[in-house]
């Protein structure tokens, strides 16, 4: 799901286990097994994990934000871009990516070969829609262009932070009034802010929103967004919010905990250093 990607991509399915990338201690990426015990899978630090038929596409934070594909089965990786790559997502053949260099969007073959500049202003963070369309966070606005490249239209002259595709409603983070959660109709271009929650993280499962409220101490909340209505799920701090399989993993104090989207107790995972154990 696109949106785990725009919270970090760094929970990962593989199979019946979980890939899961350590940003407490910087140990590397492990796989978790039934959700009980783990092991190291590589020393890597995987940000922005995709997969796809040819393994799993990620950014190297050990490696300068370089893009890689790792062959599970060989456990091998190969050089894909040369340069730090942010958010890359693979979508229809094609790996879409902003450069950290520049600040551009860029697009590429899935062997990295027509890499091609696809925006003249920086941005600070893109999303892919339904429809094949890419939104684009800019200093001068959302913007909208198609996939193939059509010159971008300004949609809202909002600065977005985080933003998630929920059916035909684009939510986001209004950085110009304290992160707000903000809801845009794709269809009439009108906006509708959500009472009380200034959103830090927002992710969807395609019919809710989730999104973690800074003015709250970065509790859980999930929101209707046909309704524009919230409650509160955790009053626990998170962020990184993964939505996987009915439940949604999320950081809290840089460890992971999994809580069921139905509601629930939240609970740890396990990991190097900390609870359950290494196989």
């Amino acid at each position: 799901m696109n949106g785990n990607l725009y919270n970090g991509g760094l929970v990962h399915r593989d199979g019946e286990s979980l890939l899961v990338t350590d940003i407490k201690r910087y140990s590397g990426t492990y796989l978790i097994h039934n959700e009980t015990s783990f092991d190291i899978f590589t020393d890597n630090l995987m940000w922005f994990m995709n997969g796809g038929e040819s393994g799993i596409l990620y950014s190297d934070q050990r490696r300068g934000n370089r893009l890689f594909r790792f062959a599970p089965a060989a456990r091998e990786d190969e050089l894909v871009l040369d340069k730090p790559c942010a958010q890359p997502i693979l979508c229809g053949g094609l790996i879409y990516y902003m450069d950290e260099r520049d600040g551009g969007l860029y697009c590429c073959a899935e062997d990295g070969r027509h890499d091609r500049r696809l925006t003249e202003e920086k941005v600070s963070g893109f999303l892919l829609l339904d429809d094949e369309s890419v939104v684009c966070a800019t200093a001068q606005g959302i913007k909208l262009a198609g996939a193939a490249g059509r010159r971008a239209e300004t949609v809202s002259p909002a600065v977005a932070g985080r933003m998630v595709q929920a059916g035909n409603v684009l939510a986001f983070a209004d950085r110009g009034r304290d992160l707000a959660l903000t809801l845009l109709d794709l269809g009439s271009g009108e906006t509708t802010a959500v009472d009380g929650i200034f959103a830090a993280s927002i992710n969807t499962d395609g019919r809710y929103l989730y999104c973690t409220n800074r003015r709250n101490g970065g509790s859980l909340y999930r929101v209707d967004p046909r309704t524009g209505t919230g409650i509160r799920m955790s009053g626990e701090s998170a962020d990184y919010l993964h939505v996987l399989d009915g439940d949604i993993y999320f950081s809290r104090g840089r460890e992971w905990y999994r809580l069921p989207l139905a509601g629930g107790e939240a609970e740890k995972l396990p990991a190097p250093g900390g609870g359950g154990h290494a196989d």
